[in-house]
């Protein structure tokens, strides 16, 4: 009976200990996202243009001649669009899914899929702006596997040949460059881009980029604009975007955004094993469901020892 017991507790105990880091080294943004094209920590504000995929903003989505998940890629299982705070919706569309508004709405020459709903938050704002904040980070402290040089008025990257390389490079250099050299890559490579600085522009041609599979990390950029296309997915948790033109093809991730660029949705982030990414730590509620089972078999194991001895 005591090698039961002890047979137990010791299952549990392995399982507790690696649950901490039983999703380490995949990165998943999408999943991260609820499955959103954009996701805002705060305000979604646009003059005009689109979204293709869905919008979730914890704050206020204030948008006007909008067109709202015309290409069907729902957040949260079913929402084109989840706003924490109030909808002021001034002619387009939302499209294609649901639409949750925790504040008030107001909606003008513009149309939903279904009704407006209220009631409980599908999102755990909270717990998921802790874990993309934790997921920056993390990519922000991973080792360069890739050399990046600011030259002619261009930065040459050179990669070793990885499926996944990770690329360091300063905010300055995507302001005083206007475009992109990549050799020494594999073909699909994933390329996480982590870049150092408070403030950043998207300008130039990022054609290099395309046909990998490419995030840019701003995990310390307050200040965000885009000014070119780019076929890259974007994590920027603490930075605002505003102003701006040109589209953005992928995943983005902003602190809040007030800017007519276009977010397309063909090109999301693809989950990858990363060696030395570390995923978010369970909720506190798991750990104590398994204490509480640890607790419940030395309930048990105690009861039948007692059975036993009395026979």
């Amino acid at each position: 009976m005591a090698a039961s017991i002890k047979t137990a507790v010791t299952a549990v105990a392995l399982t507790l200990a690696s649950l901490g880091s039983a999703q380490a080294g995949v990165l998943d943004l999408s999943s991260l996202m609820g499955g959103a094209n954009v996701f805002s920590y705060t305000n979604f504000s646009a003059p005009s243009a689109d979204v293709e995929g869905s919008i979730v903003a914890a704050g206020n989505v204030s948008v006007s001649s909008y067109t709202v998940n015309l290409k069907n890629k729902d957040a949260y299982g079913h929402y084109a669009l989840i706003a924490g705070g109030n909808l002021t919706f001034k002619g387009g569309d939302i499209l294609n899914g649901d639409t949750y508004v925790g504040g008030t709405s107001k909606i003008t020459n513009a149309t939903t899929a279904t009704p407006v709903q209220g009631g409980k938050s599908p999102v755990n704002f909270a717990k998921t702006e802790a874990s993309l904040s934790q997921t920056s980070q993390s990519l922000s402290k991973l080792a360069t596997t890739s050399t990046a040089v600011e030259k002619w008025g261009g930065v040459y990257i050179t990669g070793s040949k990885k499926s996944v390389e990770i690329i360091d490079i300063n905010a300055s250099s995507l302001k005083n460059s206007t475009y992109f050299d990549i050799s020494g890559m594999s073909k699909g490579a994933t390329l996480i881009v982590n870049v150092a600085g408070s403030s950043a522009l998207f300008q130039g041609g990022y054609q290099a980029f395309d046909g990998y599979n490419v995030l840019f990390n701003f995990s310390d950029a307050t200040s965000l604009a885009f000014n070119t296309g780019a076929n890259v997915s974007v994590l920027a948790p603490k930075a605002v975007v505003s102003g701006g033109q040109g589209v953005i093809n992928g995943n983005v991730v902003v602190n809040a955004w007030s800017s007519q660029v276009q977010i397309n949705a063909s090109n999301y982030f693809k989950g990858i094993n990363v060696n030395g990414y570390v995923s978010a730590v369970p909720e506190p509620e798991t750990y104590a469901m398994l204490l509480a089972g640890l607790g419940m078999i030395g309930f048990t194991a105690r009861r039948r020892q007692k059975a036993t001895a009395a026979r």
